[in-house]
C-alpha cells in the first residue's frame, strides 16, 4: 500500500472514530437506552380519561372477574392478559397473594395502551354506605384516630428505565363509583350480583403503546400503618414484574 493509500485509509478511521464519539456525546449512542416509554403526564386526559377515571375503571375491571385461578390479579405466572379487557387502554394489577410478589408473562396487542397501580386502596360499601364517606376513606383510609396510615409507591421501571418522580402520580376519587353486579367468587368476597359504591386512591401509571417485541414493566409499593408511637402494627409489600409480547396482530 503506498503512502497516500495509507494517509487516506487512516484519515477515513479517524473520520468514523470522532463521528462514534459524536454520537454518544450527542445521544446517538444511548438512543436504545432512551427508548423505553415515559408515562403520559397525569395532569392530562388520555383516550378520553384523566387518571382518576381509569383508576375507576381500573376497579371495575378488577371486580368484574371472577376470582378463580385465571384471574390476572391473582394468577402468577402465564396471565391472560385479554380477560375484560376492551378498547385502546388494557390494564396491568398487583397481587392478592399473601407474600405481594408476581412474577408474570403475558401478551398484549400492539397499540394499546397501559395502564397500572404501582400500589392502590379501595374503600368500597355494599350496603348503602355514604358517599362523602367513601370519598373521605379514600382519601384518609380509615384506622384508629390515633394511628397513620401510609402508602408509599416504592419504585417502577420500564424496559430498565426508572421513573421517576412516582409522587406526582397519585390519582383519587373525584366522586363514588358503581361496582357490580358482581360475579361468584369475587375479589370482595361478597355475594353473587352485589352491587355497591367505591372510592379509591393511589399511585397509577399511564404507558402509551409499546413497540412490538419484549417489554418488562416492574413495579413495588407499600402500605403500611404505625402505632402512636411510630411502630408498624401492619406493613404489605407489592413486587410485581410483567414480562410483556407486544404482539402486531
Amino acid at each position: 500500500m503506498n503512502s497516500n493509500r495509507k494517509k487516506q485509509v487512516g484519515l477515513l478511521l479517524i473520520v468514523i472514530v470522532i463521528a462514534g464519539l459524536l454520537a454518544v456525546l450527542t445521544g446517538g449512542g444511548v438512543a436504545q437506552a432512551d427508548s423505553a416509554p415515559k408515562p403520559l403526564h397525569p395532569g392530562g386526559t388520555w383516550y378520553g380519561n384523566t387518571y382518576a377515571e381509569w383508576s375507576t375503571e381500573w376497579w371495575k375491571w378488577a371486580s368484574a372477574l371472577r376470582a378463580d385461578a385465571t384471574h390476572p390479579l391473582i394468577d402468577d405466572y402465564k396471565v391472560k392478559c385479554d380477560l375484560g379487557q376492551d378498547g385502546d387502554v388494557w390494564f396491568l394489577g398487583g397481587t392478592y397473594a399473601e407474600s405481594g410478589v408476581a412474577d408474570r408473562e403475558c401478551d398484549v396487542p400492539a397499540g394499546k395502551a397501559l395502564f397500572f397501580p404501582i400500589v392502590n386502596v379501595l374503600c368500597s360499601e355494599f350496603t348503602g354506605d355514604d358517599p362523602a364517606a367513601l370519598l373521605e376513606c379514600a382519601a384518609n383510609p380509615t384506622v384508629p384516630s390515633d394511628f397513620e396510615f401510609q402508602m408509599n409507591p416504592l419504585s417502577a421501571t420500564i424496559d430498565g428505565t426508572e421513573v421517576k418522580n412516582l409522587k406526582k402520580y397519585y390519582a383519587l376519587s373525584e366522586k363514588t363509583f358503581t361496582l357490580g353486579p358482581l360475579p361468584k367468587p369475587n375479589i370482595f368476597g361478597a355475594a353473587k350480583d352485589a352491587v355497591g359504591q367505591g372510592a379509591s386512591g393511589g399511585y397509577y401509571l399511564l404507558l402509551p403503546p409499546l413497540s412490538v417485541g419484549e417489554h418488562v414493566i416492574a413495579f413495588a409499593g407499600e402500605i403500611v400503618v404505625l402505632d402512636p408511637d411510630g411502630v408498624p402494627v401492619y406493613h404489605f409489600t407489592l413486587d410485581i414484574a410483567y414480562d410483556l409480547t407486544v404482539v402486531d396482530d
